[in-house]
């Protein structure tokens, strides 16, 4: 009977010693819900969504990163035109559509262009301004003769 009674009470204790252990996988679970699972399932919820509402005449862009305009809408498969004259369609999966959006053809002029600066180059800013420290530095590098080069030989 002592046996009996020595073995519940091990059990017991045992039992005890697991709950700050299962109460600290409890607790990891849960911040692993929270951080990761919980808003993926948003997005896909989102995404689901998005891809649903695709209709005639919506641009895509397509997960290789085409952009292509809805034709018409047959089950799960969309009728994609390609090209500016629209003579390629293919059919292509709903699921594959990664966002509704129209493809920027604008052209940039000229003047929205960066142009390089105009001291970039050794000798442009001569005129205006004076040298700035990396100028001077290879006006004289330059200057000295019968440098080494580093395969060995002189140069003239």
């Amino acid at each position: 009977m002592f046996n009996v009674l020595l073995d519940t009470a091990t059990e017991q204790a045992g039992m005890e010693s697991m709950l700050p252990l299962l109460a600290v996988y409890a607790v990891f679970f849960v911040i692993l819900y929270f951080l990761m699972i919980r808003p993926q399932r948003k997005r896909q919820k989102e995404t689901a969504n998005m891809q649903n509402a695709i209709t005639n005449g919506d641009w895509v862009l397509l997960n290789n990163g085409m952009y292509g305009k809805v034709g018409n809408v047959v089950n799960d498969n969309l009728m994609i035109e390609f090209g500016t004259n629209r003579s390629i369609i293919i059919p292509v999966r709903r699921d594959q559509v990664v966002a509704k959006e129209e493809p920027d053809l604008s052209q940039k002029t000229i003047e929205e262009v960066e142009k390089a600066p105009e001291d970039a180059v050794i000798g442009n800013d001569l005129a205006e301004d004076q040298l700035d420290a990396y100028d001077q530095y290879l006006l004289e590098k330059g200057e000295k003769k019968g440098k080494k080069s580093p395969f060995g030989k002189k140069k003239n």
